[in-house]
């Protein structure tokens, strides 16, 4: 199978080029920065994840490993967001699953 070789788009050659110059005349982010959008991310990301819990063992397993990954990292508020899983769980507010 011949392969296309790679193109981008002229406007997004304008912004990488852009993006090129700044980095070179401001250097690059600082590793600290990236780090704590990471961190910000990954905390939304499990919020959104607990708001979308609908009692499934396969979303169940999904927020296990997201919040064993969170507290590893260092993602701050993980312990609230278990709270509110918690009380979203004793309150009820999931669908009651049928037994087969």
């Amino acid at each position: 199978m011949k392969q296309k070789p790679f193109t981008v788009s002229p406007a997004l050659a304008r912004q990488l080029d852009r993006i090129s110059e700044r980095m070179s005349r401001e250097g690059g982010i600082p590793h600290e920065v990236i780090v704590r959008e990471m961190l910000e991310d990954m905390a939304r990301e499990l919020k959104r994840m607990v708001a979308a819990y609908d009692g499934s063992p396969r979303k169940a397993k999904e927020l296990l490993e997201a919040f064993l990954i969170a507290e590893k990292e260092g993602v701050k508020g993980v312990a609230e967001l278990r709270r509110n899983l918690a009380g979203k769980l004793s309150a009820g507010k999931l669908g009651r699953r049928k037994a087969a």
